[in-house]
């Protein structure tokens, strides 16, 4: 794309205002950079997925156990190690982090929860807790309790309190990646606001942090082979920072796999279109009884009490992710319908 004449200058700009906007948006006004935030959401819909979200981060307590353990979970798969120890680097380091960027002392769940804190109750926190590794892995939350948006309200301040050195656009959508045709980088961006196309020039790059393609059918069925799904979290992620890369020429990576919760792996209760999906809290209810998941010809296809891995199910020996039918369905019989009722586990069908 050329532009003839842009119609604001930034030195950096960052497309999305999840946490992982916020953070870079924050980072690059702290070091000296005039920053322009973009975000599709209108105004209290902002914050993708991150305002959502549990409010656990990762942590860890030993870098060696750390690797082996995430090695595990990556087998057979390769991982770039130079990408992989910085990730397992920050994990063990989020308590200093929260306190020297967050301005908070970090609750670690393991170590710190006390009866009546507002949490359930984990036998351990590793999600594959058989794994070598494991017992190092914890969870660091602002405070004792969770899925009360209460880390991306934090995020979000650090934000605001940079207002002179960052703007922000909600309810805009990034159009296109403005690439400079000789060299190759990345220049600007095109933004829709308010009707209006923006040709925005970025002197020191530009920050994708888009979110995924939860609520967009197309990439879903070129990338997943599902042909919808009812997410938990926004509304807004649509794939735009996908597609705007894949324009001008980046690879793509590992983009079969996503993440999943429901009543069980992979599913949740169907909802109309452009709503959130509602995430069971008493999906164990699965667990016991006369009751089981069937797909539209009538016949099972998973076991109902499997293990909750985020989606992923244990089968001939890995974990997978489950095919998700376009239609499944729970079916109990009158006496498991009234005993369930109070949890509203009802037969109804599920995607």
């Amino acid at each position: 794309m050329k532009v003839k004449e842009w119609d604001a200058d930034y030195d950096v700009i960052v497309l999305g205002f999840g946490g992982a906007g916020a953070t870079a948006a924050r980072f690059a006004a702290d070091n000296g950079a005039k920053v322009l935030l973009v975000d599709a959401a209108p105004f209290g819909h902002e914050g993708g997925n991150t305002r959502y979200s549990a409010q656990h981060v990762a942590m860890a307590y030993n870098f060696d156990k750390l690797a082996k353990y995430y090695h595990k979970l990556a087998a057979p798969f390769t991982i770039p190690e130079k990408t992989l120890d910085t990730y397992l680097h920050g994990m063990v380091n989020m308590p200093k982090y929260f306190e020297k960027y967050l301005d908070v002392k970090a609750f670690q769940w393991s170590r710190n929860v006390k009866s009546g804190d507002k949490l359930d109750k984990k036998d351990h926190m590793a999600e594959y807790p058989e794994y070598d590794g494991s017992k190092t892995f914890d969870f660091a939350l602002v405070h004792n309790r969770d899925f009360d948006a209460a880390l991306w309200k934090l995020l979000r301040k650090k934000v605001l309190d940079r207002k002179e050195n960052i703007d922000i656009w909600l309810n805009s959508k990034a159009k296109d990646l403005i690439q400079d045709s000789e060299k190759r980088a990345i220049i600007g961006v095109a933004i829709e606001r308010n009707h209006h196309l923006y040709y925005i020039h970025a002197k020191n790059g530009v920050v994708l942090a888009t979110g995924g393609f939860e609520n967009n059918n197309q990439l879903q069925q070129n990338f997943l082979h599902i042909s919808h799904l009812t997410p938990f979290g926004t509304l807004y992620n649509k794939g735009a920072g996908v597609i705007m890369a894949a324009k001008v020429g980046a690879q793509l990576w590992h983009m079969s796999n996503y993440e999943s919760l429901g009543v069980i792996p992979g599913y949740t209760f169907a909802e109309d279109e452009g709503h959130r999906g509602r995430q069971i809290g008493h999906w164990n209810l699965l667990y016991s009884g006369s009751i089981f998941a069937i797909a539209n010809d009538g016949t099972r296809f998973m076991k109902e009490d499997a293990k909750f891995r985020h989606g992923h199910i244990y089968t001939h020996g890995d974990y997978v992710i489950p095919h998700a039918y376009d239609n499944a369905w729970l079916v109990m019989d009158e006496w498991m319908r009234f005993k369930k009722k109070k949890s509203k586990l009802q037969k109804k069908k599920v995607n």
